[in-house]
């Protein structure tokens, strides 16, 4: 079995007994509702990746593969030593505490994002 459905199965199986012990704990319907379809929500993407995943076979699923086989076509390419992406961030920051504070914070930390992402397409495109 690959490591997806492992890990949602077991990340519902979790939820399913802090659901169990909060209702024990509490008897509060409300949360123990919410921990409940904490659970349904990976058991059930677990259980189709189970079910349709079952002949399908990639390479991280065989401990003999080569990495090279799980490969994909390059996407683009990015300098190592940018700065743009420190830029970004630091602009969604800004923006984060525009949202809580007011309009100038948001607007200067979105057009802080806008010059990062530009900056950044014209370094992949070099």
């Amino acid at each position: 079995m690959r490591t997806e459905p492992k890990f949602l199965l077991f990340a519902g199986t979790f939820s399913l007994v802090v659901a169990a012990v909060y209702w024990l704990v509490s008897y509060e319907r409300a949360g123990s509702t919410l921990l409940l379809f904490m659970f349904l929500a990976p058991a059930f993407v677990g259980a189709y990746l189970v079910h349709r995943g079952w002949k399908l076979r990639r390479p991280e699923d065989r401990a003999e593969a080569d990495p090279s086989e799980g490969a994909g076509a390059a996407v683009g390419r990015f300098h190592e030593a940018s700065a743009w992406p420190l830029v970004m961030a630091l602009g969604a920051a800004v923006a984060g505490v525009g949202l809580v504070f007011g309009a100038w914070p948001l607007a200067l930390g979105l057009v802080v994002v806008a010059l990062a992402v530009g900056g950044l397409m014209r370094e992949s495109r070099s």
